[in-house]
Parts: C-alpha cells; structure tokens; sequence
C-alpha cells in the first residue's frame, strides 16, 4: 500500500488526506464502513478526502475483473455513486491513473481521462479536482434529486389514495428503515418466518395486510416502538380499514421503496431511476434524514412557512460538527444538544464523530455496547414536532446499526427507547400540534431546568423567519429569555434594554445555548446571515450585545454562496456561527471567512473554506463598528481604512446634510395603490416613470407627459419635486454609463422607481444638485456602498434610501474653487452624455483626500467583489498575461521600497510551470537571479490544503521564497500584490536579508 500512497502522492495528493480502508486502526474508517466487506476486504484501497469529505475513491485495476471481487468499473461507478459525494474514481494502471465520474446510470463504454506517472502535469490532477475541474464528464442524475423525488412520488401515491400527510410519511419511513434492513444484509431469507410468515421474500412484507401487520409488529417489536407511529396500534384493524377503503393498490409505493419496481411502474412518475436501482448498502443516513425532513415540510408547506424550518445540508452539518469538535477538551465524552433538531441531520453527524472520537482515544473501533452508550447519554435533541423526533430516532437507529461492527442477530438489536431520554418534546404546555403556529418551544419556561448548563457542544440550525406581527407574544417570550441570560452574565445594560430585532427566532437560541452549554463549553449555530450586516440601530444593537455575550470564535459568513448548491432552496444569507460559552476578555479575536461563488465548486454542493482567506477581526472592534463585518467580507484590511478615512474626511451623511432646515428635501417618489389621497398640487407636472430611457444622466422635459391627478396612496411631500433635482434610480445598474441618477432642472412629478433630492429653496442649490449627480456616478459611492449596506452586495443588487443618505457628503463650504470647477465640469460631461469616467473618479477621490493607491484599492475591490454577474464571472477567470506582469511590477516596487534601504536588489519572476495548475507560481529572490527557475517537485507537500488560494514555499539556503497563487484574478490584482508585499516584509523579510548576507 506504500508504493500506492507513493504514486497518489506524485499525482499532487497530500498522505495526511489519503485514508487507507485495509487499515482496520485508522478511526476515519467509520466515515466508509459501507464501503469494507464483511469480510474486512474493501471494494476500493484509498479514499483521498478533502476536508471530510471524498474527492477521489481510488482502486488498484489489478483487483478488476477478478470473480472474487464481483463488481467491474461500471459496478463501482455506480456504488460511489450511491455515497452521494461529489467525488469521483481513480483506477491505477501500471504507470497511470485513470478518472472517471461517478454515475448512478454510468455508461459502461465511457472512456477516463487518464494521467501518466512522473510527467509534468501530474501534481496538478488532485489540485485541480480540489479546485473544481471535471477531469470526466459528470452525471446529471444527482442522488439526492432521485431520492427526494422518488420520496415524493411514493408520499404523493399514499396521499391521493386519501393518507393524511402523517401516514404518507410514517408508512413511507417504515417501508424505508425495512428497505435499508435489507439493504445493509441486517436482516436475511433466514429473518423471513420471524418476521411475517405470510410473505415470500423479504421484499413482499409490505405486499398484503397479513405481511403489513406482521412486518410493522416486528419492527416496533425490536425497534421499541420510537418509529415513525401509525394512526392505529391495533395493525390489523387499522391495514384492515386502508385496503377497504383503498384495496391492494395502497401496496404499490411500499412495494416500489422495497425494490420491486425494476420496471416502471404505471401511475408512477416516469424517472430515470427508480427505487430498485437504489443501492441502500451505500446510501448515507445523513442524505436519508435530509430528503425525508425537506419532504414531510414540503407537504405540508404551512407549517414550513410559519415555523420557519429548512432542511440542513448533510455536508453542512458534518462540516459544523468537524470544526465544533476540534481540539474539544472534553473530546469523545462530550455530551451534545441540538435544540431544534428537526429530523436529526446533526445528531447523526454527531453521533459519528463522538464514535470516531471513541476510536481515536481508546485505539479500537467502539462495540454495540460503546455505541449505544453514546446513543443513549451524550446526545439529546429537542423539537416540538413529534414526526420530527421519531425522523431523528429513525435515522439514530439506521446510524448505530452501520456503525455497529457487528450487527447481528437482529433480535440482538433491540434499541431502549429514544422518546423522552434523547429525544426531547418541548411543545409548549396545552398547545395543539393539530394548529401549526410558532411556540416557544426549546425556549419557553416549561423546559426542565436539568438542561441548563449540561452541554459540551449546543449545535444545530433553529428557525430563521421572523415571527409574524400576530405571534408578538412568543417573541416576548424570546426577548424575556434574551434579557435573563444577559443578566446572568452580568450584562446589565442589554439585560435591561435588548430587544428582538424583527422578531426573529434563530437569535434567540444563541441566547438559549448560552445557558444550555457548560461554561466554557462550545457553541454552533447555523443562523441567518442578515444579523451580521444589519445597519438599523435594533440590528447594530443586538448584533453588538451577542459580541459583547460570548466569545465568537470564528463566522463562516455564507452571503457570496446563497442560492447554489451549497444550500439549496435557502434564498437567503446564512451564517455559521462558532463560539465559546463565556464572556470575551479584551483583545479576543474571532476568524470571518467568506467563501466565494466559485461556480466549479458550488455547482458541485461545495465551497472553498481558504484559511488564507480568512480575516481575524477585534471582538472589541465590530461592538463599535456597524460596518465592520461588511467591510471585511466585501474588501480587505486596506478597504477598512480606507472607509474609515472616507467617513472621517466628510462633515456628514447626506441624510445629515438634507433636511429641510437648509432647504433640501428628500423623499421617495409617488405610489400608486388603492387608496386615493389629493395629489392636485401635481397637476401640469411633467410626469416620470421607471422606464424613462431618453438619456442616462438628464431629464429631457419636453419627453414626458403631463401629470394628470388620479388619486395616491402616497402622493409625498410636494416639496420633494421642486427642482433643481437629483433623482436616484431605485434599481442599481451594474454599468454606469446606463445612468445611476438623473439630474433635472424642471420641477417633475416621479414616481417611487426614484429617490429625489431637491434642493430648490438652498442657496448653493445648483451646485449642490451637480455636486450628487457626481457623487452618485463615481466608483466611490458604489464602493461605499458596497462596503457599508446591509443588502447591497449581500442579498441584493439594488440599492435602498438608506444607502444613498448614508453616504459621506464633503461639505460644499469646504470644496475650494478650483475643486467646484471640476466638479462642474464632470457634471456638465455627464450632462451632455459624454463623461470621461476616469476624470470624475479622480475628482471624487480627491474631494475626500484619496491618493493613487487609494482609488486603486477602490477600483480592484468593485472588479472582484461587486455583487454584479459580470464581476463575479471576471474575479474567477485565470489572471491574464498583462494583468500578471502588472502584479509582479506592483509587487517587486513594494518590496524594493523596503530591501533597497539596506542595499538589496528585489528580482521576481514567473516561474514555468504545467498551464493546467489551479496555480500560478513566482519567485522571490534578492540579489542577483538564484536558482532554481522551476517549481520544486514536491512543492504540493507545502500546502496546507489542497484548497487554499497561496502556497509558499521557503528555500532553506537561499534569500528565495516561491509564492503560488491561485489564477483567479481577483488574487493578481495590483492591491493583492500590495498585501502580498505586506505579508511577504513581515514573516520573512528579516530572513531573506539574513540568507543574502551569507
């Protein structure tokens, strides 16, 4: 096996990432039991991971083929397949690898793309699988498409046959749990007699009421009744009642979930799968639990919407429970609660790695004894949904049964109840469950004091959505729970004054597992991501008081990543949030990352978590900066000073500066509705809609209709249309030059498409009016913006009134003449349709005391990070030759600006290397050229992960240090080169001039 991690190795995998299944004392084997024999012999050798999770599966082609092995490369291709993983295989042949997709209908004529061992491009095939490539081409069919669909057609059938939503779902589980039983070899043709004596086959015991009775009176007999409960204990009366009303064909879906569906099936939906062609010896708990918790709220779509609960990713779960777990002093003893555990997707990632955990510290993979000790005392979920529960006791049961070494006899297995010990109903007390409504739930005072303070780790996703204006009360509830737990931390000022903000439900469960967790203990939580970028003072306030609660740890900010695979369905930000249960000490810091829409990834269900990305900001600094989280996801630490300087330079806001006071009015146009207010004063006005498009910058009066009156729900202040004006589009244009904001010099009747400026009535109105007409078209508003807005750049592409007055306004007394002129003028360019973009930014720039290197900081960050397709498609692409040299100019300017004081000459250069690298590499070196002029062979081993966006690589004798970059432009920017510069001074600076002296 050494010569097969060798030749992985050459092929750019990392041994720390490579899990070899023949090792039976390599804890990580849990993660793939499905994929080792009973026999203890592995269908493939080596599962190369990246972060958890499996990138390439790899098997030795001599194994191929054999009788003893039973499957060929289609066999396995589809057997991975079935993991659900975004993965792929790796077949060694003598002196190459060949890849292929996994594919749950693979083509067995497919060809792979394959590698030649010790060529050039080899260390570049697990690095460029890492970053996303298809090295093959995938599959279309997605496991947990086919399985939620099937899943809903099978639940749909049971309901058109007249089920409730809660039978559809319970017969639909059981037959599920029975079909994995059979699935997994736990139960056999010898099981058969002792389960229903009426069936033939194990996959006929949901094909007739006798073999229904006695399959389901089996399975509550040594599942101890905690599955998925039927209306009626008495079975046979109740199958009895189901095939009067129904007859035999109530049997077709169950039939179908057990395999016997080879064929379509008429009244089916015709998919290109069907449950036969699932292998359930592979299919993973975690996606079980996922597909069926998104199905039962998919039926019932109410109950979704005023509970507010979404499914979690498995990925996502299993990712929480990794980072929450690390270096966790309490280690596999952990107790774990999940307050809102819903179908119990991270109980079960828990569950697997307090196991793994187990087998880690003790050298030996945990018994049934150990595993069900596990089960039993250190998991507890609470949920005030009972289908939800019994989903997490299904899928607890389905997990220590894979985990278990030895699963076997069946009648061993009997399982101590979940119901009340590890799964917890937290309903509140009299409630109807019948009534879907919001509850207090894990919150509320009726919850048993016997949990507080009892938690290693409080993970989970509670709800999001805030609580509707007629749930008032329960968020009292909230805000009183909220209160308490600040005060115990001697908090007193947010004990006396926090409030909810919005009524949402999620922050309040980070209040809640403050008392939950031990003191000291962690804290995980999947929450909106809205509540960090708030701006409002509510918002600031509580994202201020929770800063000033606990200690954050790390924020895996989820905003660049919503609506993709990552998470699909969730429309909104995400936020996941880690923590230490007590109070920060000062100059505690926590880590933001903020993963990127790298298409190649997050198409695939994944994101880049690049540690170099990562941000380390001041607890103390974002309880005092509203924008600081903003800033630092949308820009970097020179983006942070550079908004500071901005807001120091200007006297106001514009909201500050336009009030009435000074004769300048502001106000969002007029709204037409059902109510009808006097808009006469309108009368005779020309009349502006949304889609005026007579030129971009300038109101052509003579265009526009005259306003006739008709009756406003809003007709405004009439003073907001007095001219001269500047009305600001409510959509934001990704290109400038389409027009932002439209100055006029007529009084003009707009609609609520514009947010209006007057500023007739002061005495510098004109300039004033040219002065925001400039404001609004330069780089720098959209970049303030950008780095400020609590939606802008977040969850939306267009801009608020907010946004605009909170912009810094220089005031006009302090622009001297010559400024006013250029000023003027840009405005005068625009006017006339003819605007010298780099002028007007320059002017802006210099307004507000900005240099060369400032508006160059401006104008990369808006060409990575605007939230625009176009900039998001340019930040991804491969840096191109001009933008490189540019880069390594920049780059070799800020380090000779330092090593020429003390008389070294900087040389960098791009070094040769296979084109095909996610990387692109340049050396460092002082003094005359040093060799070498290639990229070390074993430069991979110097990542940290495969993942990360830089590698360096330190020459041990030389004044040399090789720099790898990921070729994504938004890394070879001229401002990444000045950070690149900043790093490279300060951790090697006084090592490279040390070499240079030798």
């Amino acid at each position: 096996m050494n010569n097969t991690l060798d030749i992985l190795t050459g092929f750019g995998a990392r041994p720390v990432d490579c899990v070899e299944l023949s090792r039976q004392d390599d804890p990580r084997l849990l993660r793939y039991v499905d994929l080792v024999r009973k026999t203890g012999q592995p269908i493939i050798d080596v599962v190369i991971e990246e972060r958890r999770q499996a990138l390439l599966y790899v098997v030795d082609a001599s194994r191929l083929g054999v009788v003893s092995s039973g499957f060929d490369i289609a066999d396995l291709r589809r057997k991975l397949a079935m993991r659900g993983d975004p993965a792929w295989l790796g077949v060694l042949r003598p002196g190459r690898l060949e890849i292929y997709a996994t594919d749950l209908r693979p083509d067995p004529n497919s060809m792979p793309v394959s590698f030649l061992v010790g060529k050039a491009e080899s260390p570049s095939v697990l690095p460029r699988l890492v970053h996303g490539e298809e090295l093959a081409p995938i599959s279309s069919l997605i496991l947990r498409n086919v399985l939620f669909g099937l899943m809903t057609d099978a639940g749909e059938e049971l309901k058109g046959f007249g089920l409730s939503t809660d039978e559809s779902i319970a017969l639909t589980g059981r037959a599920l749990f029975f079909r994995y039983l059979i699935g997994r070899k736990i139960i056999g043709d010898d099981h058969l007699r002792t389960i229903s004596s009426s069936a033939r086959s194990l996959e006929e015991c949901f094909s007739s009421i006798d073999s229904l009775v006695a399959a389901n009176e089996w399975l509550d007999r040594i599942f101890n009744g905690d599955l998925l409960k039927l209306p009626n204990k008495n079975y046979n009366e109740y199958f009895s009642g189901l095939f009067q009303k129904v007859g035999h064909q109530l049997t077709r879906p169950l039939e179908a979930i057990l395999g016997l569906d080879q064929s379509i099936t008429p009244g089916m939906s015709q998919r290109l799968l069907n449950w036969g062609d699932l292998d359930f010896d592979h299919l993973p708990i975690g996606l079980l639990s996922e597909t069926y918790e998104e199905l039962m709220y998919r039926f019932d779509a109410e109950a979704r919407r005023d509970t507010s609960v979404y499914y979690t990713p498995s990925h996502i779960a299993e990712y929480m429970v990794e980072e929450a777990f690390h270096q966790h002093p309490a280690g596999a003893a952990a107790r774990v609660l999940d307050p809102a555990c819903g179908a119990g997707v991270f109980l079960v990632a828990c569950f697997r790695k307090l196991a793994e955990l187990h087998f880690t510290e003790s050298g030996k993979r945990p018994d049934r004894q150990e595993l069900r000790e596990i089960l039993e005392q250190q998991l507890t979920g609470f949920d005030i949904n009972a289908h939800a529960r019994t989903l997490a006791a299904l899928a607890l049961y389905l997990t220590a049964l894979e985990l278990d070494p030895a699963p076997a006899p069946v009648e061993m297995l009997r399982f101590n109840k979940l119901e009340g010990k590890v799964l917890i109903d937290v309903a509140d007390p009299g409630s109807d469950l019948a009534v879907i409504k919001p509850m207090a739930g894990s919150l509320g005072d009726h919850v048993s004091k016997e949990f507080l303070s009892a938690f290693d780790l409080v993970i989970g996703n509670p709800p999001w959505t805030s609580l509707k204006s007629s749930y008032a009360a329960i968020d009292k509830v909230f805000t009183r729970r909220c209160r308490a737990v600040a005060a115990r931390r001697e908090l007193h000022e947010i004990a006396l004054t926090y409030k909810n903000p919005d009524r949402v439900t999620d922050l309040p469960f980070v209040w809640g597992a403050m008392d939950w967790a031990k003191p000291g203990g962690r804290i995980a939580l999947a929450v909106a991501g809205r509540w960090l970028f708030k701006m409002s003072p509510a918002g600031f306030s509580a994202r201020r008081a929770i800063f000033q609660a606990l200690s954050i740890t790390g924020i895996l900010n989820g905003a660049s990543v919503r609506q993709t695979k990552v998470w699909p369905n969730v429309e909104q930000p995400f936020c996941l949030l880690f923590a230490d249960n007590c109070r920060p000490q000062e100059g505690d810091q926590f880590v933001l990352v903020s993963p990127e829409d790298e298409p190649a990834l997050t198409g695939k269900g994944r994101m880049r978590i690049d540690a170099s990305d990562a941000v380390p900001i001041d607890l103390n600094f974002v309880v005092n900066e509203p924008a600081a989280v903003k800033t630092l996801y949308r820009g970097s630490a020179l983006d942070l000073a550079i908004v500071q300087r901005i807001r120091a330079c200007a006297d106001y806001s514009i909201g500050e500066f336009w009030i009435p006071e000074r004769g300048l009015h502001s106000g969002q146009g007029y709204q037409v509705a059902q109510r009808s207010d006097d808009d006469t004063f309108l009368a005779g006005m020309p009349q502006l809609g949304a889609r005026y498009a007579e030129h971009p910058f300038f109101v052509k009066v003579e265009t526009l209709p005259l306003y006739v009156p008709q009756g406003l729900q809003w007709p405004r202040d009439p003073k907001i249309y007095k001219a001269p004006l500047v009305l600001v589009r409510e959509g934001y244009k990704a290109n400038r030059e389409q027009g932002r904001a439209l100055i006029c010099d007529f009084d003009v009747a707009y609609s609520e498409s514009y947010y209006g400026f007057s500023s007739g009535a002061h005495p510098d109105g004109d300039f004033l009016s040219k002065y925001l007409l400039v404001l609004m078209h330069s780089k720098l508003f959209e970049y303030w913006a950008l780095m400020t807005s609590a939606k802008f750049g977040v969850e939306r592409e267009s801009l608020q009134l907010q946004d605009v007055e909170s912009f810094p306004l220089v005031s006009v007394g302090r622009i001297n003449e010559d400024d006013r002129k250029l000023i003027s003028s840009c405005a005068r360019a625009l006017i006339e349709g003819q605007p010298e973009w780099d002028v007007l930014d320059q002017v802006v720039a210099q307004t507000y005391g900005l240099g060369r290197h400032d508006l160059e900081t401006v104008l990369d960050t808006l060409s990575t990070r605007a939230p625009f397709p176009l900039a998001k498609a340019r930040s991804c692409k491969p840096a191109i030759l001009e933008e490189v040299d540019s880069f390594k100019e920049r780059l070799q300017a800020e380090l000779s600006a330092v090593f020429s004081v003390s008389g070294y000459h900087v040389h960098i250069r791009e070094l040769v290397y296979d084109s095909l690298s996610p990387w692109k590499f340049i050396a460092i070196s002082l003094g005359e050229k040093i060799a070498p002029v290639m990229v070390p062979p074993g430069w991979v081993q110097h990542a940290d992960d495969l993942a990360i966006s830089r590698i360096t690589i330190v020459d041990h004798d030389q004044p040399l240090v090789i720099v790898g970059l990921l070729d994504h432009y938004r890394y070879w920017t001229l401002t990444q080169a000045r950070l690149l510069a900043s790093d490279l001074l300060w951790q090697y600076g006084a090592m490279l001039e040390a070499r240079a002296k030798q």
